[in-house]
């Protein structure tokens, strides 16, 4: 860990902001047998609530309080839990108040309206919509969270209303403790019944109805995979055509509201215009590695109505509509930028001699095409 903290503070909080900071914990991934507590695999999800857990108790600015045993330090603080693979577009907030730029789906919007306060308060958490449903309610709610568990007493359509969330998850300290508790003991419960991807997303809907912690789910938090229903494509689609690439490279949230994150989750192309986190070159934060080609500005207007798939120049055109266009080259577009700009910062810090600033590496041939 010595290693690694001295590369962030050499390479991030020094060059950026103090307030960039880094906590460490445990390898949480094992998957154990609760009676013997033998290693039975590796399941690397874990590591979210019990890695949430570890910080609220050990950071050094929101753990216990030394002197007041197990009592937070800033129970009212507020926390934002979200995935690796996002791109901020915007500040995440604890105010949802602002219409013009929080998209409630049309079941919750009663809810939403009825609320006496759109901040994040204690007993009023706010997430990501995401397309989780009520599969949580079908598990052995017995062995998962005890025959005498709240989660058991909530119907089809609260549990559909209130619990199938995601990042960012937004609390306060204090909510967010509690449900790290019932979240870290869950998770592997689940994943004994449920040994597969999302089962620590099941555990967080199941900790959340367990506290009674109803969730106020936002569509607007994110974008991820073009055109999906929860999501805030509305705010991506009334962009204009003719602008929303160089909009998505460089976002102005007072021209035209955005998301506040994009998931980049997925594959997304635009012709020969690619952005997939799995193909990202390791060494990109070198002085040697090129920028990534960039799209060319007029990306989703309507010009470029099908696909290559990336890395195969002899297969064919695929067809694809202007809408689907447009919210594939707004990731494509803003993925890109984001990037180049992430390595310019590592270049402009840490090169001598600038480091290599030419826009070759073409994520769509992924390969460098000087």
């Amino acid at each position: 860990m010595k290693v690694e903290a001295a590369w962030h503070y050499e390479h991030i909080q020094s060059k950026m902001s103090d307030r960039f900071r880094v906590h460490f914990t445990p390898h949480f991934s094992g998957v154990k047998d609760e009676e013997t507590g033998e290693v039975m695999g590796d399941y690397k999800f874990f590591n979210k609530p019990f890695g949430l857990k570890h910080f609220l108790e050990h950071n050094d600015l929101l753990g216990f309080d030394d002197d007041a045993g197990e009592e937070m330090k800033h129970p009212d603080d507020v926390i934002i839990l979200t995935d690796p693979d996002f791109l901020l577009l915007r500040p995440i907030t604890d105010d949802f108040s602002n219409e013009r730029e929080t998209i409630v789906g049309p079941r919750r919007k009663v809810f939403y309206q009825q609320k006496e306060t759109h901040f994040v308060t204690h007993g009023s958490p706010y997430a990501q919509t995401y397309g989780l449903g009520t599969q949580w309610r079908k598990f052995d709610l017995d062995a998962i969270a005890g025959a005498d568990s709240p989660a058991k007493d909530v119907n089809q359509a609260d549990g559909g209303l209130y619990y199938p969330g995601g990042p960012p998850y937004i609390g306060t300290s204090k909510d967010m403790y509690n449900i790290a508790l019932s979240w870290s003991a869950f998770a592997p419960r689940v994943h004994k019944q449920y040994p597969h991807l999302l089962a620590e997303m099941y555990a967080y809907c199941i900790a959340a109805a367990h506290l009674r912690l109803p969730h106020m789910l936002i569509d607007s938090l994110m974008v991820s995979s073009a055109g999906v229903g929860g999501e805030g494509w509305k705010h991506v689609k009334d962009i204009p055509a003719g602008e929303v690439c160089r909009f998505a490279a460089k976002p102005d949230h007072g021209v035209h509201p955005v998301p506040s994150v994009i998931h980049y989750c997925q594959r997304y192309a635009v012709d020969k215009y690619f952005y997939g986190k799995r193909k990202i070159p390791h060494k990109i934060f070198t002085c040697e590695h090129p920028l990534l080609v960039e799209p060319p500005i007029d990306l989703g207007s309507g010009k470029y109505l099908s696909v290559v798939p990336n890395g195969r120049p002899d297969s064919e055109r695929k067809e694809i509509t202007a809408e689907k266009e447009k919210m594939e080259a707004f990731m494509v577009c803003a993925l890109t930028k984001a990037t180049n700009d992430a390595m310019m910062n590592f270049k402009t810090n840490h090169c001598e001699d600038g480091g290599n600033t030419k826009k070759t590496y073409d994520m769509w041939a992924g390969k460098d095409v000087a």
